[in-house]
């Protein structure tokens, strides 16, 4: 027997598992050989996990990291119940979750693991409103094998060139991509923008910079060595997201040495906000006027997201995860 099965819904969230097993676990992250604990790391594998765990009398474990407003609104769960080896769903008519299928589910799973993880103060307090359950705080960890920081002649920044701004993430409306392209239009140099990433915004994204004559590209299909160099080149990493649950983006930016500037949102302000330039999400000018003084002032110190290493949060989940070996 397995001391855990690990549900992964991308590589991001198995980025721990050779840690835990270098620390001891028996870790199966495929297969239906017994294990003592199925972790479900996120909401998306939850169902598998829960059908798992039921399967071969596991305690589960899942990890929620957000539940955004627009996929819950501020409606109600849809009646669950698990019967005969499936979910069964009645939805509400009115007042009931966007999306009320994947929500009530989760709601039904959160509501019955054995322990409940998220990585956030923001996300603890999103699920004990929406959900009635007090997560346990348990921070994950940005790529730390592929972000390190940057060679120091790389990290001069050029007064006769153009500045490069850097944004990662889903271009989706939340993510608030507009926000760089607008301020780049009030910026007291040549600025080109770089948006990385995918997602339903970029016709809207294309359309906006042409608009406002602002140079933009934007990469739908970067890999991680692009997204890397991407990091290592740009003058400011910029992350203007309206919500996050975590807020991956800054914390790769600043491990690999790169001035951030980022939204004045909860996570950004719990993780990063010793480290980054914070602004309110939709102020175009003071967006502008960090992304300037941030261009001339040192790169952040990798250091302050140490914490955030795979092998710190290795030795957290390890923690924690004792208590339900037992």
């Amino acid at each position: 027997m397995d001391d855990v099965r690990w549900f992964a819904s991308n590589a991001h969230t198995a980025l721990v598992v050779p840690e835990l097993r270098r620390l001891g676990l028996r870790i199966a992250t495929e297969g239906g050989r017994p294990a003592r604990v199925a972790v479900a790391m996120s909401g998306h594998v939850g169902a598998d996990a829960w059908r798992f765990a039921r399967r071969c009398g596991a305690r589960l474990l899942l990890y929620l990291w957000d539940l955004p407003p627009t996929g819950m609104g501020s409606g109600r769960p849809d009646h669950v119940w698990w019967v005969a080896n499936r979910f069964l769903r009645v939805p509400r008519l009115w007042n009931r979750y966007h999306r009320g299928g994947h929500f009530s589910v989760l709601r039904y799973i959160a509501r019955r693991s054995e322990d409940v993880w998220v990585p956030s103060r923001i996300t603890q307090q999103s699920v004990a409103e929406r959900f009635g359950v007090q997560g346990r705080e348990v921070p994950y960890c940005y790529d730390s094998n592929r972000f390190i920081q940057r060679a120091a002649a790389a990290r001069r920044t050029s007064h006769d060139g153009p500045l490069t701004l850097v944004t990662v993430s889903r271009l989706r409306r939340h993510k608030n991509q507009a926000a760089v392209i607008r301020a780049a239009t009030l910026v007291d140099r040549a600025v080109r923008v770089r948006l990385i990433g995918r997602g339903p915004q970029r016709d809207n994204l294309e359309a906006l910079a042409s608009r406002l004559r602002v140079s933009c590209s934007i990469e739908t299909d970067a890999d991680d060595a692009t997204v890397t160099r991407a990091y290592q080149e740009a003058s400011v990493a910029v992350c203007p997201s309206r919500f996050e649950g975590f807020g991956l983006t800054p914390i790769e930016a600043i491990a690999s040495g790169v001035p951030v500037v980022a939204s004045d949102i909860p996570p950004h302000r719990e993780f990063v906000g010793t480290a980054a330039t914070l602004t309110p999400p939709d102020d175009p000018v003071a967006l502008a006027t960090a992304i300037i003084e941030a261009a001339e002032a040192e790169p952040a110190d990798p250091s302050l997201v140490a914490d955030l290493t795979i092998e710190a949060a290795a030795a957290r989940f390890l923690n924690h995860l004792r208590c339900l070996l037992e």
